[in-house]
């Protein structure tokens, strides 16, 4: 992205330099008379300004301003929720989950409430689901050695019991810490420090 910088201000932005003066810019010059023309028209490079991590935050860009001198892209960075929330109507009135009953509507059929209420994942939740299948993937690949041992008492090899172990030490400690996780910036803190156990 780029936009022209006269007496101060943007007057225009555009995806190139071409597309700002209709495509009459000279083509096939070289690089330095590229350079010397967005110099002479004052083309400057938009950079971005704080854009944090989508996984964590909803980013919506807003307006290209000038920050001491230079094209800035602005964004909006709002927190994702962190914890669940329950699904309600209009009213505040709690939603449900809803299943086809043949018998609703005197017989013609129709969707029903459940008792299982509608609620919105907040992202320790989903957090919480992602450490539990890396934890549940990295053992299934032993899970037969468990099996073997339960249903023919033949032993598990030490270094396959001490991998098991510390998968599950790893898997515990990462939801207390995502459990613990006062704001979206502590969530990512956590789960860009996971320790799982190299497998043997």
């Amino acid at each position: 992205m780029f936009a022209q910088v006269i007496d101060g201000s943007i007057t225009q932005t555009a995806s190139s330099v071409q597309k700002m003066f209709s495509y009459t810019v000279p083509e096939g010059a070289g690089f330095s008379s590229m350079s010397d023309f967005m110099r002479d028209k004052g083309i400057l490079d938009v950079v971005n300004g704080e854009k944090k991590n989508e996984e964590y935050y909803y980013v919506t860009p807003g307006n290209i301003t000038l920050v001491d001198g230079v094209p800035t892209q602005a964004y909006t960075n709002t927190a994702k929720r962190l914890v669940d929330e329950d699904v309600t109507d209009a009213d505040g009135n709690q939603l449900y989950e809803q299943v086809w009953d043949d018998d609703a509507n005197d017989g013609d059929g129709g969707m029903v409430n459940t008792s299982e209420k509608r609620v919105n994942q907040g992202l320790k939740t989903v957090m919480t689901a992602q450490v539990k299948y890396q934890a549940n993937s990295s053992l299934a690949k032993t899970d037969w050695m468990v099996i073997r041992k339960a249903e023919r008492d033949v032993a598990i090899p030490s270094a396959i019991a001490t991998y098991r172990a510390a998968v599950l030490t790893e898997c515990t400690r990462l939801e207390t810490a995502i459990g613990n996780a006062a704001d979206v910036d502590a969530l990512a803190a956590v789960m860009a420090a996971q320790n799982w156990p190299k497998e043997v």
